[in-house]
Order: C-alpha cells, then sequence, then structure tokens
C-alpha cells in the first residue's frame, strides 16, 4: 500500500503546535493508506495535530501494525523508518523500474487524497466541535470510496516488486 498524511483545516485559537505549512492555519492531520493493486482506501488513522510531521505519525500507530517483512511506500515525509517504508530514493528499489511504479503509486495515492478534499467539510476551516470531526473525515472517506466503486474509480496502477 502506500501512505500519506493530508492536512485539514480547523478554526480553533491559534496554537504552534496545530500549524500547518500548507494553509498557514491551525489543522489536523490524518493519515491514509490506499491499496496498491486496488486504490481502495484501507487505512485511516488520526486526527492528530498537524505540528506532527509524517513519520512521527506513522511510528505512532502504522508502522506497529506492519509484521517484520511488510513494506509500504511513501513520500519523503516518511524518511526515517527504512525497514518498512520505501520512500523515493534508488537505494530502496531494485531497479529503476519499480521506483518508477511505485511513483505512479505514489501519485494515484495523491489523486485519492484529492478526492478527498472534494467534500466541503475537509476544505473549508472546520467550526464545530473538534471531537466530531474524525467522524466527519471518515464519513467522507467512506462516501468516497463508494463513489470509486460506483462508477468513478481512481487510475489503476502496474505495480510488482522484485523479491521484496
Amino acid at each position: 500500500m502506500t501512505v500519506d498524511g493530508t492536512d485539514v483545516h480547523v478554526q480553533m485559537k491559534f496554537a504552534k503546535t496545530f500549524l500547518s505549512h500548507k494553509f498557514k492555519g491551525n489543522g489536523l492531520k490524518y493519515e491514509v493508506g490506499v491499496c496498491i493493486r486496488t486504490g481502495e482506501i484501507v487505512w485511516i488513522h488520526g486526527p492528530k495535530r498537524c505540528g506532527m510531521n509524517d513519520i512521527q505519525v506513522a511510528r505512532d500507530a502504522f508502522i506497529s501494525f506492519l509484521n517484520d517483512d511488510e513494506m509500504a511506500n511513501a513520500d519523503n515525509g516518511y524518511r526515517g523508518a527504512f525497514k518498512h517504508l520505501k520512500t523515493p530514493c534508488l537505494y530502496h528499489y531494485l531497479s529503476w523500474e519499480e521506483m518508477g511504479m511505485a511513483g505512479t503509486a505514489r501519485a494515484r495515492h495523491e489523486t485519492v487524497n484529492g478526492r478527498l478534499k472534494f467534500f466541503a467539510v475537509l476544505t473549508k476551516p472546520f467550526r464545530h466541535d473538534l471531537g466530531k470531526h474524525s467522524a466527519c473525515f471518515r464519513a467522507v472517506a467512506v462516501i468516497t470510496q463508494l463513489i470509486f466503486k460506483n462508477g468513478s474509480p481512481v487510475f489503476q496502477v502496474e505495480y510488482h516488486d522484485e523479491g521484496v
């Protein structure tokens, strides 16, 4: 699978630990996992504060769920967990072809993140009780997954790793 973090803007009193560099305001971060074979959303973790970087969020839960022989593809925000996360560094891949396929899978993941942000609840500042945000994010993920299944799928990715 591919894994990536996505930031969501929330309305709250300014707090540096919640600051997102993506929109220069307070936010919550969610980690989303997408199956490379099917394009389905298979993992959601969060909310966490935007002040956490992606590798911190992954160490909080995702990495502990992987077996010793399992790996996921991630962007450079996940550097540092080399045993379980392949980032865009050539030494992680056995060939240029595998590196290219992983890049395509990460690009599709960005498409999935974009589809999640189609919903105003994830693009406009969330002005409600922050305790309800997680339910809203997960509801959007379920609706997005249903859209994938019923007529508007994300593009397919050909990916085969060579012995990993």
